[in-house]
């Protein structure tokens, strides 16, 4: 989300600083108007094609991540400099507009309100020094004060719009490791005691192997009931995260993806669904939503359910980004997935494309047994889609 509205921002800035420069024509047509010699004409577009050039390259290296401003911005006051006395008060109307905007890239607090008091006191002196009246130079001081406002104002917002972004994927990424912490959590509490038993009733068993071998044939029953005891639990924590309930999933979805800045629209069913078709369903939504939040960076996400008479269905889709050539965790790469079809009479999914991530692959295998088809990949209005339907018979 925030990388696309960056990208945006980033060129809308950048348009406007090319659309800037057609400002520069009105003190150019000044200095033709009053019929020049070459030479004044010739250091007169010399000087603005310097000026135009820095810029151009400030506004590009703002956005670049680089560092090294200061040049260019440099390069643009003695540009500027050297026009005053060539171009006229036209030049001095327009030109502090884009020294306070280079001025502040690189200047920040006390010395960007020297900079720019400084700036409107040299338009002040040029323009006085060209003759030019009170009437024509009280409001520049005032129009520099409000464009260095306006500039600062603008700046302190991106880096707010930053650090809020940088939140937000941080508060995702909690979440995720949330969920994995609980489920580490639950598996300690279930396996942790009963393999301790196990290690030690085993180690006792070896001592008493040679000295009483009853005993020790009693100790490794005891151990085979109580390793049984423990794949039974494992069996049903494991089904209790893979057979999760529909509702639970979506509103635990509109939890984290709040959470996480993206807003999710869901479509209910307009009919009852089978608690086996149900089940798979309320998967598709939880692997989904999971890619949804740890890789989409999208603004919105949409759910929708739908029954008819032979089938039910989930469609899941956001409208993010591809991000560092991964989209929504289905592959790595340089290209990731474009579909992923289960076949009624296969006994796999067959994924079309790269490799899949182990989440949509147990989802493939699942609907593939239920004879369902799981689609996923990027349609052509942007974003990412996951379709899965499950006929209700087979899945009941």
């Amino acid at each position: 989300m925030a990388q696309r509205e960056f990208g945006r921002g980033r060129r809308a800035v950048r348009a406007g600083a090319l659309a800037w420069l057609l400002v520069l024509g009105w003190p150019l047509w000044s200095l033709l108007e009053s019929e020049p010699r070459a030479g004044r004409v010739v250091w007169a577009f010399g000087a603005v094609a310097v000026f135009a050039a820095c810029w151009v390259t400030v506004m590009w290296r703002m956005f670049s991540g680089r560092r090294s401003l200061l040049p260019a911005v440099a390069g643009l006051i003695v540009a500027t400099l050297a026009l005053l006395p060539v171009l006229g008060p036209p030049w001095a109307y327009v030109s502090f507009v884009f020294v306070v905007s280079a001025l502040a890239t690189s200047l920040e607090g006390v010395a960007f309100a020297v900079a720019t008091a400084v700036t409107a006191g040299v338009e002040v002196v040029a323009l006085r020094t060209q003759g030019i009246s009170f009437g024509g130079i009280w409001w520049v001081p005032v129009a520099v004060a409000a464009q260095a406002a306006a500039v600062d104002s603008i700046k302190r917002m991106g880096v707010l719009l930053a650090r809020l972004d940088a939140a937000h994927a941080q508060v995702a990424q909690l979440a995720v490791e949330n969920e994995r912490l609980r489920f580490a959590r639950d598996l300690h509490d279930i396996l942790g005691h009963t393999l301790t038993s196990i290690i030690i009733r085993s180690q006792l068993a070896a001592r008493l192997t040679r000295t009483d071998p009853d005993r020790a044939a009693r100790e490794m029953t005891d151990m085979e009931q109580v390793a049984r005891q423990a794949l039974d639990e494992v069996r049903l924590a494991v089904a209790g995260y893979r057979a999760p309930a529909l509702s639970e999933e979506l509103d635990k979805a509109a939890r984290e993806l709040r959470l996480a800045g993206i807003e999710l629209k869901v479509s209910p069913a307009d009919g009852p669904i089978p608690a086996a078709t149900e089940t798979l369903l309320a998967w598709a939504v939880r692997e989904a939503a999971t890619n949804v939040l740890r890789h989409s960076r999208a603004r919105h996400c949409w759910i929708g359910l739908r029954v008819d008479a032979g089938t039910a269905s989930v469609e899941v889709y956001d409208d993010g980004p591809p991000v560092g050539g991964v989209r929504a965790g289905i592959a790595t790469g340089e290209q990731a997935i474009d579909t992923v079809v289960t076949d009624p009479g296969a006994d796999r999914a067959e994924p079309c494309g790269r490799r899949a991530g182990s989440g949509l692959t147990g989802l493939a295998e699942r609907v593939a047994e239920a004879g369902g088809l799981l689609e996923v990949g990027r349609p052509a209005s942007g974003g990412y889609r996951l379709y899965a339907r499950v006929p209700l018979a087979d899945a009941s």
